[in-house]
């Protein structure tokens, strides 16, 4: 890495069960040198869900997705006693009214002085959003249409939105957020659709794996994103990191991502005690702290 050459910032995302321990990690990030705190949202864990539909390895669905902490409450917490950008990775949108959920988002950015980053995903668990009325098949379509008529209330004076499943009659709707618009960024796996979402409606991309899979998708969303006419300046990539490393591995990690411009990396831990997850903390401040020197 050049000396010119800075990581992207480093945060946590954090599956939170116990608010104690939460608050307490999320000073000690801050007093580590990381940037952001993110969390999940599950409103809730339906019996019947089916544990094949879960992404991940194994056939369970992981205790911690039983307790998660609301969002948004929690990060409310977070951004009055620390510094640190506060994100989601991810929530749900396809699970809340549209014009409360902008009006709470708003809200936390405005009284956060505008460190809110909104990564969205469709979800995984059909009985999850069947409980909140909504038929399986047409969640991305709700999905955008609520984004899209969020951002509508962010950032117009009398706003309007007309769409497939979510409506709103002219209003007036404030706070707004301190930045121009919540960023918003889709949690999605990089196949052709995903990309065409991220361009269409998104202001970037929040994935995990590899990174020299996310290395090509983002060659092919960047030139999408080009073609499609948005800014030079999008999209906006964090990084999700699923795998804690050794430090020389970290540090070879985040040279790479610096260099396919990602903004954030955030480093994905389950609920573990203070004294296996702090010591993590550390190391990961000695390698954040020895790039800024």
């Amino acid at each position: 890495m050049s000396d010119s050459t800075r990581f992207p910032g480093v945060g946590v995302l954090y599956r939170a069960t116990d608010q104690m321990r939460f608050l307490e990690l999320a000073q000690a990030a801050d007093e580590r040198g990381f940037t952001s705190l993110a969390l999940g949202e599950h409103t809730h864990i339906p019996v019947t869900s089916d544990p094949g539909s879960f992404p991940g390895a194994g056939t369970s669905i992981p205790d911690t997705y039983l307790r998660l902490l609301d969002p948004y409450v929690a990060l409310a917490f977070v951004a009055a006693q620390t510094s640190l950008k506060i994100a989601t990775c991810t929530s749900l949108p396809a699970q809340h009214d549209p014009i409360a959920l902008a009006k709470a988002l708003a809200t936390l950015d405005h009284l956060s002085g505008g460190r809110l980053t909104l990564g969205v995903g469709y979800g995984w668990n059909a009985d999850e959003l069947v409980s909140h009325g909504h038929a399986w098949k047409d969640r991305s379509t709700i999905v955008r249409e609520h984004v899209e008529l969020m951002r509508a209330l962010w950032t117009e004076t009398e706003a309007e939105y007309h769409g497939e499943l979510a409506n709103l009659e002219r209003s007036w709707s404030w706070p707004k957020p301190v930045q121009p618009s919540i960023p918003v960024l889709l949690g999605a796996a990089g196949r052709a659709r995903a990309l065409d979402a991220v361009v269409q409606w998104a202001d970037g991309w929040m994935p995990g794996g590899s990174i020299g899979w996310v290395a090509d998708r983002l060659v092919e969303l960047r030139h999408r994103w080009h073609d499609a006419g948005r800014t030079t300046t999008g999209p906006i990539v964090w990084f999700v990191e699923d795998v804690v490393h050794e430090d020389d591995k970290v540090r070879t990690r985040l040279d790479r991502l610096a260099h396919l411009g990602v903004a954030e990396v955030v480093v994905a831990f389950d609920t573990v005690e203070k004294d296996e997850i702090l010591p993590v903390l550390d190391r990961y401040e000695k390698v954040i702290a020895a790039n800024a020197g």
